[in-house]
């Protein structure tokens, strides 16, 4: 870990090389026509601008944000992409997204309307194939069938497959069938299904455009495989204190753990309130180095205490710096254990911890520079 990280505060260290080589590595998978970047809620946590201007290099040239603002940030960032609003006309007008060149994803009749009466106006539209959440539903896209569409420019259809971690569902009539159907009596524009776990185990699921962000932030949804991909994110936490407990000793709120034998307990500075969950009480684990190191008592808010018991001190002492997640322990494994998705984890810890960018280019040294504003 990096010296020049805060002492008593948990850093997120992103790689911007290896965002950039998860880019070119889907790249080389997708054999549709249009690769987007999923960059929403600030690029999962990772830094809006850092993200889009590394992908920007690297040829990406559609982003898909959540909301008008955010949107309004990528074009910034990009004013030669195209950037789509997964929300819709929610947060903004239809002139609004005319004016900023935004292309907002329909999601309800009602929104289609409105962007019908604003005359010529790019959009795609969401159609529900199975997940439940925004989108048309089936009777909804029978009745957009019948009526006339041709005040807008439908980009594209798009729709999100019901599983992340399975896209190649063993129903009868699986995502990509239910949505071809279903588009079928509608104007020809693309067709969006491929997301991030579809681009590596559904090649019939491409289409003609695709959007990702775990596989581009190095996250595995896909627990059946693995795949080729570099984790981004690490997190490491700061040894506040040790000290050397007897047996019987209480730590943590309401006798939250008992020391069995005479034990060296670490006391790290990140808690829930960097992200850590709550839930890793007395069952995760941190890394000092090859050297586990499980997490005895609760998780308070700024604080974690770890059983550095015949641990080396000269890696576990005051000052010295464990892995939450990184090289020794992946995302995947510690959200696992927490009973959450990876995605999760990864966006709570980069909201909660201080984030430094490791530098795009190989001979440039390591960025020293800890972004003191958080999300």
């Amino acid at each position: 870990m990096n010296a020049t990280a805060h002492a008593d505060s948990p850093v997120m260290d992103i790689d911007l090389a290896r965002l950039a080589g998860n880019w070119r590595t889907v790249r080389g998978r997708y054999t549709g026509n249009d690769l987007g970047a999923v960059v929403k809620c600030n690029a999962y946590g990772l830094g809006l601008e850092p993200v889009v201007n590394t992908l920007s290099a690297q040829g990406c040239l559609q982003y898909w944000a959540l909301g008008y603002d955010e949107a309004c940030r990528v074009r910034a960032l990009a004013p030669a992409a195209e950037v789509f609003i997964l929300n819709g006309l929610r947060g903004a007008s239809a002139r609004d997204c005319h004016i900023q060149r935004l292309i907002p994803v329909l999601n309800d009749l009602d929104e289609i309307a409105q962007a019908r009466r604003a005359g010529a106006l790019t959009v795609a539209v969401a159609l529900d194939t199975g997940l439940g959440r925004l989108g048309l539903r089936p009777e909804a896209v029978a009745r957009l069938a019948a009526q006339d569409l041709s005040p807008l420019r439908v980009r594209a259809w798009i729709t999100q497959p019901s599983s992340f971690s399975r896209p190649e569902s063993p129903d009868r009539l699986n995502p990509h069938d239910r949505f071809l159907a279903l588009i079928a009596p509608l104007p020809a524009a693309s067709r969006s299904l491929a997301i991030s776990a579809s681009v590596f185990a559904c090649p019939g699921h491409h289409l003609d455009m695709a959007r990702v962000g775990s596989a581009l932030y190095g996250v595995d949804t896909t627990p059946s495989r693995t795949l080729p991909l570099k984790p981004v994110a690490s997190v490491h936490a700061p040894v506040l204190r040790v000290a050397d407990l007897p047996a019987g000793a209480e730590i943590g709120y309401d006798q939250q753990f008992r020391c069995p034998a005479p034990m060296r307990i670490a006391t790290l500075g990140i808690g829930y309130a960097h992200g850590l969950p709550y839930a890793l009480m007395n069952r995760g684990a941190v890394y000092f180095g090859p050297h586990r190191a499980p997490i005895v008592g609760g998780i308070s808010m700024g604080l974690t205490s770890v059983d550095v018991s015949g641990l080396p001190p000269r890696l576990t002492a005051p000052g010295q710096w464990a892995e939450v997640f990184g090289e020794q322990q992946r995302l995947e494994t510690l959200a696992d254990i927490a009973g959450l998705p990876a995605n999760a984890l990864l966006s709570a810890t980069a909201a909660g911890c201080g984030r430094r960018y490791h530098a795009l280019h190989p001979e440039q040294p390591l960025a020293s520079r800890l972004s003191e504003s958080l999300p």
